[in-house]
């Protein structure tokens, strides 16, 4: 066995310098290799684009966070208004009827005056609840873009990988066995 090469890569060669079974073996590994890496690059810029659409979402629904905000102000504004009209109403219907502000007249605003704080802070709360909901909706789909974002590394190191295995399968192939 003097005239046998032992190659880094596994296995002898044929001391007549021929090709056998294992260079099919490795050039079929190579091939593999390389359409693995290919996946793995395909797969990555699937993961890049998932992340580019969640951060879109999310910013979309830190949106609606501040636009239900506004809403909300400006809900308030509207029914803080009407319960200034429908008191200055009720007064003007107590006097025009000839009554004091006393007595059941005082019981009618105070109740009048109830029932729209009331409305008003049913009407607060249920902005803030929204609110709260976009905020954590946006809060969700930023930790989804993360995880797309990271999917993505990792498949550019398993490409990266895959590279490496085709070229190292690659140069076996070459290696008389």
């Amino acid at each position: 066995m003097p005239n046998t090469f032992f190659s880094p890569f596994g296995g002898t060669s044929n001391p007549s310098g021929g090709f056998g079974s294992g260079n099919v073996q490795a050039l079929s590994a190579s091939v593999s290799d390389l359409f693995a890496a290919q996946g793995a690059e395909a797969k990555k810029g699937g993961d890049l684009a998932e992340q580019s659409e969640y951060n879109e979402s999310a910013q979309l629904a830190f949106q609606n966070e501040q636009f239900t905000a506004q809403s909300t102000a400006i809900k308030e504004a509207q029914q803080n208004r009407e319960i200034t009209m429908g008191l200055g109403k009720t007064m003007a219907d107590v006097a025009g009827a000839g009554f004091a502000e006393s007595g059941s007249a005082l019981d009618i605003l105070r109740s009048s005056a109830q029932q729209g704080a009331i409305t008003q802070a049913v009407a607060s709360q249920q902005g803030l609840i929204n609110e709260a909901s976009y905020q954590e909706q946006g809060q969700s789909y930023l930790q989804m873009a993360n995880a797309a974002g990271e999917a993505a590394k990792m498949e550019g190191s398993a490409m990266t990988g895959d590279y490496i295995a085709a070229g190292i399968s690659a140069v076996a192939s070459l290696v008389p066995k």
